[in-house]
């Protein structure tokens, strides 16, 4: 099993004052820090971000044949990208769960995305996670950012548990060697019964057929604070009296862009927005994202409604729209503190999600969020400038690209790379990408150049 070296704070000094509700509000006791302290856990996690960041910096660059590839886009245009959206707060909202922005009949205008939680290109009836990202602009310099998967739980209990996931079935790219990473490798790592429901998770997840995303629903998976009324999980529900989803056309590519514009061509869509309210740490965790909060135990509370107007989604007006919100980085940490996100994955990801807000711009890692380190040992350093130099030799690269990569392949085939020694694991950090990217943890083509822009699957 994996040994996390979480110690609960439960009981102990760690006070967090939250701004704003009613009078304020003050909780304690919801987390469970590793090492024993926010500030301890935050190194951690920022130095596994700066160690992954790292690596998909020095990915190859080429196709093999020594020709520069171009690079893909971040990832396939999403099938819905609005700007015109309105999120509305209940008259009936429960006094508890009036916070902050959250307040009766309040109504306020929301971008929303509907996406492909891998990326991939095309938003045909593949099996495949779906994504809901909404930005609610609640004043001039206030925005909340919910996101949201068409599947309730992750995979991962926690972070350790979702690297040890990738390191599993990094590189395997045969049946055969996705089959020994998941049936041997996961296992050795985390234990037979963690991985048993990790693969049972991941794979009741991407084999779920969408005949209509305005007809899923979609899971926050991690908990909220909602204020002096303690965490919650959140969803986004069909609202009542929506037209059901016809059976999905598989031979169209666009399928489900070309069934959302029908529906809006037509009318409104609309989504329920419901939180589920935290009860205790065993049948509502907060720490633990691959346990679902059963709404027999934590009952589905309806708090307001999203919805999206009728419009043409493919005039030229709608189409520059949606190219503006492919360009937003959705977050769930934009948002108050008193809304903060909580538990082990949303406090791993939140570096990660600065790191590849700044990557979908176009930008460079933050150099001032860098930690000095210690140098790296002369071995690991020539073998980090290796593909920066074969880069400005082209022809040299182009004749050795080919017998490099496939002596690396070869190498796989039975030591993954990330247990080779560091001058050599470092010369194919592109395994550790393509199997980030084939599970979804990635966004982004397998390509050289899209693996130079990491994201983990929660950034919307």
């Amino acid at each position: 099993m994996v040994n996390t070296g979480q110690q609960s704070v439960r009981g102990e000094a760690v006070r967090h004052e939250v701004a704003g509700g009613t009078g304020g509000a003050a909780y304690e006791g919801y987390e469970a820090y590793e090492g024993g302290s926010p500030e301890a856990e935050r190194l951690r996690f920022q130095k596994l971000t700066h160690e992954l960041m790292r690596m998909q910096r020095y990915s190859d660059g080429t196709d093999g044949s020594g020709a520069p590839r171009p690079l893909r886009a971040f990832r396939g245009e999403a099938a819905l990208g609005v700007e015109n959206a309105r999120l509305r707060f209940r008259d009936d909202l429960p006094p508890e769960l009036c916070v902050g922005y959250a307040r009766p009949g309040a109504e306020y205008p929301a971008v929303v995305r509907l996406s492909s939680a891998s990326g991939s290109e095309g938003y045909g009836a593949t099996p495949d996670l779906r994504r809901l990202a909404v930005r609610v602009q609640a004043g001039p310099e206030e925005t909340h950012d919910l996101l949201a998967t068409s599947f309730p739980v992750s995979h991962a209990a926690d972070a350790h548990e979702f690297i040890a996931f990738a390191k599993a079935t990094a590189g395997a790219g045969s049946t055969v060697e996705k089959a020994f990473g998941l049936f041997v490798r996961l296992p050795l790592a985390v234990g037979w019964a963690t991985a048993d429901r990790m693969r049972r998770n991941m794979r009741i997840a991407t084999r779920h057929t969408v005949g209509s995303l305005a007809r899923e629903t979609f899971w926050s998976r991690g908990a909220i604070l909602w204020g002096p009324a303690g965490p919650v999980r959140y969803q986004l529900r069909p609202a009542p009296g929506g037209t059901p989803a016809s059976p999905p056309d598989g031979g169209d590519p666009d399928y489900l862009h070309r069934e959302l514009a029908m529906r809006l061509s037509t009318g409104d869509i609309a989504f329920e927005l419901c939180v589920q309210r935290y009860l205790d740490d065993r049948r509502t965790p907060v720490e633990d994202g691959s346990v679902e909060w059963r709404e027999s135990d934590a009952p589905v509370v309806p708090v307001a409604v999203l919805t999206v107007p009728r419009q043409d989604l493919d005039g030229a007006r709608a189409r520059s729209v949606a190219r503006r919100v492919e360009q937003l980085a959705f977050n769930p940490w934009h948002t108050t503190e008193e809304f903060r996100p909580l538990g082990n994955l949303n406090r791993a990801r939140k570096a990660a999600y600065e790191a590849a807000a700044a990557h979908r711009l176009g930008l460079c890692f933050p150099a001032a969020e860098q930690r000095p380190t210690a140098p790296l040992p002369t071995p690991v350093r020539a073998a980090l400038d290796l593909p920066v130099r074969a880069a400005l030799d082209l022809p040299v690269r182009a004749a050795l690209d080919l017998p490099v990569r496939a002596a690396l392949d070869l190498v796989d085939r039975w030591v993954p790379w990330h247990r080779l020694p560091a001058p050599l694991g470092l010369l194919n950090p592109a395994g550790l990408g393509r199997a980030l990217r084939r599970l979804g943890l990635v966004e982004g083509g397998d390509t050289p150049g899209s693996a130079n822009r990491f994201s983990p699957a929660g950034s919307g």
